[in-house]
C-alpha cells in the first residue's frame, strides 16, 4: 500500500505531539520529524505499554552494566535531551521516584492497541512498521527481551486482526478481496498454518484448485524449513478434500475451473528421475567438504536437484539470483542480506558491521545514522565484505546446507563480495563458518572470469562441478510414472525425442496434454514445434483471461522490482484486482508468490509482449519507478526500452555514480559511455565531454586495480 494512502495520526493541539514508534522512531513536529535514539524510543514505549514505573528501576533497564549513580545520570541527560527535542509538549511526567508518560504524548502503538482492542481490524492492518523499527537491543539483556516481547505483542494484534478479517470478508462473499490479504497474512508468516489454509481455502472457493494446492506445497516446505515438523491434520484434510476436489463443509462448491484440472503431482513431480549419477557425485563432493556447482542447460533439473539434495541434509536456504541483477551493484547480496534478516531478525551483529552493511540496507542503521560515505579504498571494501561475511556466518548458524541458485545472474560486485567471503569462510561447514554450499548456474552463461575462477577451484580440488545431462527414454519413462500419468508412459520415447530430454519441457508437454485432453486418443499428430517451451507457455497465456494476461506481460518487463503494489501502480487498477489476476495466474502456473515458475516461462511471456504494448508498459514502470526510489539503472532500462533514450540520460549518469561510490569503476566507465554517446548525438557536447571525462577516470582506476592485482 503506497504511503500516502496510510492512515494518519490526528493533528496535535498546540502542545499535543504525535510519537511515532512503528518503523522509525521520530517526533512527528509541526514542519518536520525529529528521528529518536533508540534508549529514548525505548523508554517512552515502555512507559506508554507497562505505565508508569521507578525512576531507579528504568536506569537499570536502559544501562544495566553502569553503576547506579550514573545509570540515574545518564536518564536525566537522556530525559533533557528529549524535553529539548519536543519544545513545549509534556512527553514524560516526572513526579519524582516515578516516570510516566506525559499527558502531552500521542503515541501511534498506543492507538494501534486501542483499535486492536475495540476490534477495529481494518485500522489494525493500515497501521505499517515492526515496534521500533530496526533499532536492536542485544547488548541491553533485559532491555532487549522486553523489546522482543513487546514486538511479538503488536505482531499479535495484526495476527489477530488479519484472522477477522479474512473471516469477515470470506462470510460477506468478498473472497477476491479475502484472498488478497490472505497472500499478504502468508508471506509475512510462511510458516503459519491458519495463513496457509486460509490461502487454500480461497483459492479453491475462486476455482483455483491448482494454485490451492501450491500453497499447501509451500506451507508444507516452509514448515519443513522453519519449524522441522509437518502441518497438523486440520491442514492436511483440507489438503485431501481439495486433492479429490470435493466440496468443503459449509462451503457452497467451486466453480468449474476454465481449464481442466491437474493432477497434485504435475505441479511438483515427486520423483528425481534419472539423477542418480548426479546425487553420487554431490555426495562424493559433500563428503570431502567441496563447494559443489551444478551445471546444466535451462529447465536440465539444477535448482530441483540442489534442493532436494540439501533437503536430504536438514535445513537450508537459497540464495537466488535474478534476470536483472547484473546492472544493480550488490542487488543480489543485498537480497540476500534482507532474507537472512528476515528468518534471523535476533541476528547479533557488531554495530561497525551493521553500520558497513547499512550502505544497501539502510534499515539497518539508526534513524539519525548517516549512510556511510562511498568506498575510496581497497580497505574500505575489506571492511564491507567482512561485515557480510559475519552476517553469513551468524545468520546461516542454524542452517545445515546453503544454495546459490542461478548464479549467473548475479551482478559483479555480488560475485567479488562472494568470491571473498568464500576464500576467507573455507573449508566450510566448520564451527565459525557457513554450512556447506551448492551453486546452481545455466552452463555457458557465467562471465569469463566467474568461469575461470571456477575451473582454478576445481583443479585444485576445492570444488566440484556435476553437469546436469539430459533425461533419456529410461528417465523420461521415470518421471512420467512420477506425475502419475500412466497412459504416457507407453510415449516415453516420443516424449524424450519432442523434448530433447529436458524434465521441464516434458512436464510443460504433460500439462498441455493434459489440459487439452490432446493425448485421450493416443500420441498426438501435430504439437508446438519440439524443443522449446515458450510455444507452450504461449498457449496457456491463451487461456487467461485478458486482465491477468496484462499482469503477466506487467511482471515479465518489470523484473526483480515486481509486486502487486507496483503492478496496480502501472495498471491504475485496483490491488484487490490485481490480486484475483495474480491468483488466476497461479493457477495457470505461471506466477507463484509475485516471481515465476521459471525464468523460461518469464522468457517466454517477455517474448510474447506485442512491441508497442511492450514500449508503452516500460515508460509507464519508469514513471512509477521514480516515484519509489528505484535503482536508476533500473529506471533507466525501462526508458531504453520505451525507446525515450535521451531520458534515459540521467539516470546512467546516476547509475554510474553509484557504481564510483561502491568501488565498480569498470561499470562506472560504461554508464559513462553510453550517456556520452546518447548526448552528443542529440548534440550536448559539453555535457558529453564531461561524462567523457569520468569514463576515462574511471578506465584510469580500473587499470590501476588491475596492476595492483597482478
Amino acid at each position: 500500500m503506497p504511503s500516502d494512502d496510510l492512515p494518519r495520526l490526528p493533528a496535535a493541539d498546540a502542545r499535543r505531539l504525535n510519537v511515532l514508534l512503528l518503523e522509525a522512531p521520530r517526533l512527528q513536529l509541526p514542519h518536520a520529524a525529529k528521528g529518536l535514539e533508540r534508549k529514548t524510543a525505548a523508554l517512552l514505549a515502555r512507559l506508554a505499554l507497562e505505565g508508569p514505573a521507578p525512576r531507579a528501576a528504568l536506569a537499570q533497564l536502559l544501562w544495566p552494566e553502569t553503576a547506579e549513580t550514573a545509570a540515574r545520570a545518564n536518564l536525566r541527560q537522556l530525559l533533557r535531551r528529549l524535553r529539548l527535542a519536543a519544545g513545549a509538549a509534556d512527553l514524560v511526567a516526572d513526579a519524582g521516584d516515578t516516570l510516566a508518560l506525559g499527558a502531552d504524548a500521542r503515541l501511534d502503538v498506543l492507538l494501534l492497541r486501542e483499535a486492536a482492542r475495540a476490534g477495529r481490524h481494518a485500522e489494525v492492518l493500515a497501521a505499517p512498521g515492526e515496534l521500533l523499527g530496526s533499532e536492536t537491543f542485544d547488548d541491553v539483556g533485559e532491555l532487549a527481551a522486553w523489546v522482543d516481547e513487546a514486538r511479538e505483542q503488536v505482531r499479535a494484534w495484526r495476527r489477530t486482526a488479519r484472522e477477522a478479517e479474512v473471516a469477515r470478508l470470506e462470510a460477506a462473499g468478498e473472497l477476491g478481496a479475502a484472498l488478497a490479504l490472505a497472500e499478504e497474512w502468508a508471506q509475512a508468516e510462511p510458516a503459519s498454518e491458519e495463513a496457509g489454509r486460509a490461502q487454500m481455502r480461497l483459492h479453491y472457493q475462486l476455482g483455483g484448485r491448482t494454485a490451492a494446492l501450491l500453497a499447501w506445497e509451500r506451507l508444507r516446505r516452509a514448515l519443513s524449513q522453519a519449524l522441522d515438523v509437518e502441518p497438523m491434520e486440520e491442514t492436511r484434510a483440507l489438503a485431501r478434500t481439495i486433492e479429490r476436489g470435493a466440496r468443503l463443509l459449509g462451503v457452497a462448491a467451486p466453480p468449474s475451473p476454465a481449464r481442466r484440472a491437474l493432477p497434485p503431482s504435475v505441479l511438483r513431480p515427486p520423483v528425481l528421475a534419472g539423477r542418480e549419477e548426479a546425487w553420487r557425485a554431490l555426495s562424493e563432493g559433500w563428503d570431502r567438504g567441496q563447494v559443489l556447482y551444478i551445471s546444466g542447460a535451462p529447465g536440465a533439473g539444477k535448482s530441483r536437484l540442489a534442493q532436494d539434495f540439501a533437503e536430504s541434509k536438514g535445513r537450508w536456504m537459497s540464495f537466488d539470483g535474478r534476470v536483472d541483477d547484473r546492472e544493480v551493484p550488490y542487488a543480489s547480496q543485498t537480497r540476500n542480506f534482507r532474507l537472512l534478516l528476515a528468518a534471523r531478525p535476533d541476528v547479533q551483529l557488531e554495530p561497525w558491521a551493521r553500520r558497513e552493511l547499512g550502505r544497501v540496507v539502510p534499515e539497518l542503521l539508526a534513524p539519525d545514522e548517516p549512510v556511510p560515505g562511498p568506498l575510496r579504498s581497497e580497505a574500505e571494501q575489506v571492511r564491507f565484505f567482512r561485515a557480510a561475511r559475519d552476517l553469513y556466518v551468524a545468520g546461516c548458524d542454524h542452517l545445515r546446507a546453503c544454495i546459490v541458485d542461478d548464479m549467473q545472474y548475479y551482478d559483479p560486485g555480488s560475485v567479488t563480495m562472494a568470491r571473498f567471503c568464500l576464500g576467507e569462510l573455507f573449508p566450510l561447514g566448520r564451527p565459525g563458518s557457513m554450512p556447506p554450499i551448492l551453486i546452481a548456474y545455466r552452463a555457458g552463461e557465467l562471465r569469463p572470469a566467474h568461469q575461470q575462477q571456477l575451473v582454478n577451484m576445481e583443479l585444485a580440488g576445492l570444488s566440484r562441478n556435476v553437469h546436469v545431462e539430459p533425461l533419456d527414454a529410461r528417465g523420461v519413462a521415470r518421471l512420467l510414472e512420477g506425475l502419475g500419468v500412466p497412459a504416457l508412459v507407453p510415449h516415453a520415447e516420443r516424449l524424450a525425442r519432442y523434448t530433447g530430454g529436458n524434465p521441464l519441457f516434458v512436464v510443460e508437454t504433460v500439462k498441455h496434454l493434459l489440459e487439452t485432453g490432446a493425448h485421450e486418443t493416443g500420441w498426438p499428430e501435430r504439437l508446438p514445434p519440439p524443443g522449446k517451451v515458450a510455444p507452450l507457455i504461449q498457449q496457456r497465456l491463451q487461456r487467461v483471461s485478458p486482465a491477468a494476461l496484462r499482469l503477466a506481460r506487467v511482471a515479465a518487463l518489470a523484473g526483480t522490482q515486481f509486486t502487486l503494489t507496483l503492478a496496480s501502480a502501472v495498471l491504475e487498477a485496483s490491488l484487490v484486482d490485481v490480486g484475483e489476476a495474480a491468483a488466476e495466474l497461479e493457477e495457470a502456473q505461471v506466477l507463484r508468490s509475485e516471481r515465476f515458475t521459471h525464468d523460461l516461462v518469464h522468457e517466454a511471456v517477455e517474448a510474447g509482449t506485442p512491441p508497442a504494448l511492450a514500449r508503452a508498459l516500460h515508460a509507464r514502470l519508469a514513471e512509477v519507478l521514480v516515484t519509489r526510489a528505484a535503482p536508476p539503472v533500473r529506471v533507466a532500462h525501462h526508458w531504453f526500452a520505451a525507446g525515450e533514450s535521451q531520458r534515459a540520460v540521467p539516470f546512467l549518469m546516476q547509475a554510474a555514480g553509484v557504481d564510483e561510490d561502491v568501488m565498480l569503476p569498470t561499470e562506472a566507465a560504461d554508464l559513462y559511455a553510453r550517456a556520452a554517446g546518447l548526448l552528443e548525438g542529440a548534440g550536448q557536447l559539453e555535457q558529453a565531454a564531461a561524462a567523457r571525462r569520468r569514463e576515462a577516470e574511471c578506465r584510469r582506476a580500473a587499470g590501476s586495480r588491475l596492476a595492483a592485482a597482478h
